[in-house]
């Protein structure tokens, strides 16, 4: 799921997010002063209504960003009724604060919403195949799992805080590309290189986002440069640290696995993560496993 997926949608069908509001569409990626907007829309009062979209949590630049375009249309436009809409899907209290102070609204747009709208209306991401899974790898590794005990611990999930870490931008970044470091804070003697992973991003739209082969053993390492750019917060280390080599096989970023419906599936009430979601790694039973796979490849493409 693109930004432009996101602005698409809501230039689309505005009402669907804006139930209150009358927005009649009147531009995209509309330039004013030579600075370039997502979405120009006109409201039953004649006014303009300017929306913003942010993929992701809206990070503190970009709140910078968006209170200096702001100002620059009221001051070449005092004239005009001009209101601003920011839109991203998680948006921290403290700047959703900091932004309506300046007569900014803010609205939060959470995964499930968009993509039940993608559903409703039979939208199609324009991501959907940038990123082919690697079925050859996915299908060795559940192979191997079969052959392994029912007591025996294989798959793992390892939580991403979105507040702390910027996930749904990283799982897309083409730099990053399908290799990922994770932090191993607990069950460090288990993990193993070989075993299968998911990606889980905690919050209001928590569920499954990835799911990943384990390539290699816990080790003190590095992330990549290209990895450190989305930790959105200075108390989180960057440098070595205990952690395994991933890659991504498949990503469900346009549909993840909610966990929502997880919880609807009485299998699954003993799920680690379900039961208790601090921290970073959770063990997966096999028969979990088997429940959650068929879900996975039950999710569109």
């Amino acid at each position: 799921m693109l930004e432009k997926d996101i602005e698409n949608l809501i230039a689309k069908y505005p009402k669907e997010f804006f139930p209150k509001e009358d927005f009649k569409l009147i531009n995209q990626q509309h330039s004013i002063q030579g600075k370039r907007f997502d979405i120009l829309f006109e409201d039953k009062y004649g006014r303009l209504i300017i929306v913003e979209v942010k993929r992701g949590i809206l990070s503190r630049e970009a709140s910078g960003q968006i209170v200096e375009y702001y100002g620059l249309l009221k001051n070449n436009f005092p004239d005009k009724i001009i209101e601003l809409i920011l839109c991203a899907n998680i948006i921290p209290t403290e700047r959703k604060t900091f932004l309506e102070t300046t007569g900014i609204e803010c609205k939060e747009i959470p995964i499930p919403l968009l993509v039940s709208i993608a559903e409703k209306y039979s939208y199609s991401f324009l991501d959907s195949h940038k990123f082919k899974p690697e079925t050859i790898g996915y299908d060795k590794a559940r192979r191997e799992l079969e052959k392994q005990s029912s007591d025996d611990i294989n798959v793992w999930i390892f939580q991403a805080n979105p507040r702390e870490y910027d996930i749904l931008n990283s799982l897309t970044d083409e730099e990053i590309g399908d290799n990922q470091h994770w932090y191993v804070g607990q069950h460090k003697d288990k993990i193993k290189k070989g075993h299968i992973g998911m990606i889980w991003m905690s919050g209001k739209a928590s569920g499954i986002y990835a799911v990943v082969i384990i390539e290699s053993d816990p080790n003190f390492m590095e992330e990549y440069e290209a990895e450190k750019k989305y930790w959105l917060t200075t108390t989180k280390e960057t440098g070595k640290m205990l952690r395994v080599k991933l890659k991504i096989i498949k990503r469900l970023i346009n549909y993840p696995v909610f966990r929502e419906i997880l919880k609807t599936i009485t299998e699954l009430e003993d799920l680690s993560i379900l039961r208790f979601a601090q921290g970073t790694n959770f063990p997966v039973k096999k028969d979990e496993w088997q429940i959650i796979s068929k879900l996975i490849e039950e999710q569109p493409t």
